[in-house]
């Protein structure tokens, strides 16, 4: 799905999101807060201090899916 589905979803179900090849390793967890969107494993281990900054291409996939 496209990046801002992904994104509406995982906040009215409090997931995150992910992409295929990152599946079962991160994941990142959207939010509204000072955090941004925060980076962590799978496991939600080692959540990052600093906001995701992604790419453009990024931005325009397709394929982004919602992981616990």
């Amino acid at each position: 799905m496209w990046i801002h589905e992904a994104v509406k979803k995982a906040l009215e179900s409090n997931k995150c999101i992910t992409l295929p090849e990152f599946k079962g390793t991160a994941k990142i967890k959207p939010t509204n807060g000072r955090e941004k969107c925060i980076v962590m494993e799978a496991n939600g281990g080692n959540p990052s201090r600093h906001g995701w900054q992604p790419r453009a291409k990024d931005l325009i996939r397709n394929d982004w899916e919602i992981e616990d």
